[in-house]
């Protein structure tokens, strides 16, 4: 079923003109990344959100803060009921919708509801919540007492507080006006957790790091590090030919969405090129003292491969 929701949301975001890589048989926080102009989406499918390990949406999470990318999961159900249309769960920060609403947001219909601890919850244009109840001449108190509840309850939603979708319905009809707010699940969400590292515990990557370039590592994604200097940088590292090609196959299918760089970080592997992603070795990171070292390294590599090819 999940592969078949993954293939569905593929040819979904293909239909719309992204460009997609999938990374569905792997232990990645993201099973689909997806472009579009300057939207790059990181999208995580599950039956049961309710399986979402900590970790993953952690690092789901920490890597679309990185690449300003919008992550979202896109699930059935939980342990106890199946996922609504048109409403906005939460798993670790990160929007989780059911398929039918990523569909019909894609569709530009936009969703208005959060279900938040057992409740629906709606953000009310306040401003618009104020003007409204100003124009028929309601006072605060008045405008509670018509809908059961308080006038401090009045005044939390004009000063911007959102509200149960109970109660936005109920100042919706007494004022006669929408007042509901979209919900823009594209929003590029920030968090104040550190995303690079102060100390890597490898050699190689420590190395990168003291040429000037700040690192941020990852367990649950087809690379294992990233920065960026001028463009997003991809980073693994390996020693053994298949684990090389391997990694190798995986950035390179991260390069052509996220638009950025790759590398592989090997002590003694010979070739300078692997599946289109530049190998740098112990010998080649001794020899340069700053990060400009480094990408004009990759671009004689990438000179090679192409002049090979």
């Amino acid at each position: 079923m999940r592969e078949q929701t993954v293939s569905r949301i593929c040819a979904i975001l293909s239909g719309k003109g992204f460009q997609v890589s999938t990374f569905l048989h792997m232990n990645s926080c993201f099973d689909i990344a997806a472009r579009n102009g300057s939207i790059l989406l990181l999208i995580k499918v599950y039956s049961n959100i309710d399986s979402i390990r900590p970790e993953q949406g952690f690092e789901l999470k920490k890597l679309g803060n990185a690449l300003n990318a919008t992550a979202v999961i896109v699930g059935e159900k939980t342990k106890a009921f199946e996922l609504n249309e048109g409403i906005v769960y939460e798993r670790y920060d990160v929007p989780v919708v059911s398929l039918q609403t990523f569909e019909n947001f894609l569709e530009k219909e936009m969703p208005e509801v959060r279900y938040f601890k057992g409740r629906k919850i709606v953000e009310l244009d306040y401003e618009k919540l104020a003007e409204s109840r100003k124009k028929i001449g309601m006072s605060q108190e008045e405008l509670a007492e018509k809908i059961s509840s308080t006038p401090e309850s009045i005044h939390r939603y004009e000063s911007g507080k959102p509200s149960s979708l109970e109660v936005a319905e109920k100042l919706e009809k007494q004022l006669n006006t929408h007042l509901v707010r979209h919900i823009d699940i594209f929003e590029n969400r920030k968090f104040d957790e550190k995303i690079f590292e102060s100390r890597l515990g490898d050699e190689l990557l420590e190395k990168v790091r003291k040429l000037g370039l700040d690192i941020a590592l990852f367990e649950h994604s087809p690379f294992d590090a990233y920065s960026k200097y001028e463009e997003p940088l991809f980073i693994s590292r390996g020693e053994r030919g298949i684990e090389i090609a391997r990694k190798a196959i995986e950035i390179g299918k991260a390069e052509k969405v996220m638009k950025g760089k790759g590398m592989i970080l090997s002590r003694e592997f010979s070739k300078d090129v692997v599946e289109n992603v530049p190998i740098v070795s112990m010998d080649d990171l001794s020899t340069m003292s700053r990060k400009r070292d480094l990408f004009e390294l990759l671009k004689e590599k990438e000179k090679k491969r192409q002049k090979n090819a």
